[in-house]
C-alpha cells in the first residue's frame, strides 16, 4: 500500500502546498491520499503499515527559493525538518515517535517545497504553485499502475534537489 500525505494549512498561503498536491492527485493515482496538519500522531496513523509513504510539505528556507523542491529520504528529512518546517511539532517528531513505537512505513520519502508567504490567506505564490504542479505530475507518473518515474525527471525540473544522504 502507498499513501501520499499532504501536510499543511490552506489558510496560510504557501503552507497549503501539501494539500494542493493531494487535490491535484485525486483520480490520477492508485494510492491512499490524505491531508493533515502535521501533528505527529496523525502522521503516524496515516503511514503506519504502508509499503511507501510520501509526505509533501511546504518548508521555510533561508534564503528562500520559492518553489524549490527537496526530495528527501527518511533520515535526511528527520534531521532537516526541525530547522526548516514551520510546525512546532511535526515530521522529525513523527519519525522519532514512529520508530520508538514500531509504526513506520517500510519506506518514507519527503517532498519539501520551499515557500515564500506563510501569512494568513488563501492562494499559493507563483513559484510554489508551479512546484505543486511538478510534484503532482511526477507522482502521477510514478504511482500509475506499472508506472515509474521517467529517467532524468529530476534533471528536467530546474528546482528539484534530491538529497538522500543521512
Amino acid at each position: 500500500m502507498t499513501v501520499v500525505i499532504g501536510v499543511g494549512n490552506d489558510f496560510r498561503r504557501d503552507d497549503g502546498a501539501g494539500p494542493a498536491v493531494i487535490e491535484a492527485l485525486r483520480g490520477r493515482v492508485r494510492a491512499t491520499l490524505a491531508v493533515t496538519d502535521g501533528e505527529p500522531a496523525r502522521l503516524i496513523g496515516l503511514w503506519a503499515g504502508a509499503d511507501l509513504a510520501i509526505v509533501v510539505d511546504a518548508v521555510h528556507a533561508e534564503p528562500p527559493v520559492p518553489g524549490r523542491i527537496h526530495d528527501l529520504g527518511a533520515e535526511t528529512a528527520a534531521l532537516a525538518a526541525r530547522s526548516v518546517t514551520g510546525h512546532a511539532l511535526g515530521l522529525a517528531d513523527a519519525v522519532a515517535l514512529g520508530l520508538a513505537v514500531g509504526h513506520m512505513p517500510a519506506r518514507l520519502r519527503v517532498l519539501a517545497i520551499e515557500g515564500l508567504d506563510f501569512g494568513f490567506g488563501r492562494g499559493l505564490s507563483p513559484g510554489v504553485a508551479a512546484a505543486v504542479t511538478a510534484v503532482a505530475d511526477r507522482l502521477a507518473v510514478a504511482l500509475a499502475p506499472g508506472g515509474k518515474e521517467p529517467a532524468g525527471s529530476t534533471a528536467g525540473h530546474p528546482r528539484w534537489k534530491e538529497d538522500h544522504s543521512p
